[in-house]
């Protein structure tokens, strides 16, 4: 049900094709329900369903590993003079993550998947002390790249919010109507066992089912650079112009905002 709405925020965004985005005359999107459906319909008629159930499993795991690692890319950032080091970093934990899982799982009664687990058991720790010791903690939420939150602003590490910042916070409110946002306990540690957990659940589903799932996610990689890459928003507008926010973020990003409201109250409101 929920697939029709994600195309359309992904054709709003350019990703797709705004064949997606189109609204019939009752205010359903129809296009997005139809081919979501007709997907659907195809995959449960000649998918075996137990390696369908397989697939959804590692799907929803890698989604877990995805959603902690985004968790420490939203409270850290990388040292100014390495960008992108903590994003690296993480893409590293991840893959020695699944190959210390892989050997754990199947290859343990060896010497040598003794050996290499040690070794991964190594780089993993490294790359964590390297997370540690070199990556600060963000001064905006969102991580250094993110416009949420005013500049400079920074939360404290432990929890501290009332009970109506729980309320969902996606970017497309006003950082002024959450004057405190709901702060992780130690986002330096807790979500790096997470992914080693996901990835050792990951490994023992059937293999014929996780390779497929691989596929779909290569094919999805693929039709990015090949398409979404080309007519993204982001990419072709960008989010600012002269340091003010365009049409384009009013519409995407501030939707709840009146069209009647400055420039300048927008980019106070974001920045």
């Amino acid at each position: 049900m929920a697939q029709p709405r994600l195309m359309y925020a992904l054709a709003k965004d350019g990703l797709v094709p705004k064949f997606f985005a189109k609204i019939d005359a009752s205010g359903n999107l129809m296009n997005g329900t139809v081919i979501s459906g007709l997907l659907m319909v195809f995959i449960a008629s000649f998918v075996p369903f137990n390696k369908l159930d397989d697939m959804i499993s590692a799907g929803i795991l890698i989604c877990f590993s995805l959603t902690n690692a985004s968790l420490v890319l939203m409270r850290l950032s990388s040292p100014t003079d390495k960008p992108y080091f903590l994003e690296k970093q993480i893409g590293l934990f991840g893959i020695f993550s699944f190959l210390l899982a892989y050997i754990i799982v199947h290859c343990a009664a060896s010497a040598f998947g003794k050996g290499l687990a040690i070794v991964l058991c190594l780089f993993m720790t490294l790359t964590c002390l390297s997370i540690k010791y070199t990556c600060p903690e963000s001064m905006n939420f969102g991580g250094q790249y993110s416009s949420f939150g005013p500049a400079g602003h920074r939360e404290p590490a432990f929890f501290r919010a009332p009970f109506v910042p729980l309320l969902p916070c996606t970017g497309r409110y006003p950082v002024a109507f959450f004057p405190r946002l709901v702060s992780a306990l130690t986002p330096r540690f807790y979500p790096r066992p997470a992914i080693f957990l996901n990835s050792y659940l990951l490994v023992q589903l059937e293999r014929g089912a996780i390779l497929i799932l691989f596929l779909y996610f290569l094919a999805a990689i693929l039709f990015y650079f090949m398409y979404g890459a080309k007519h993204s928003s982001g990419n072709n507008y960008g989010w600012k112009i002269d340091g003010k926010y365009s049409q384009l973020v009013r519409e995407i990003s501030l939707p709840y905002v009146p069209k009647s409201t400055s420039e300048d109250t927008v980019q106070t409101l974001v920045c």
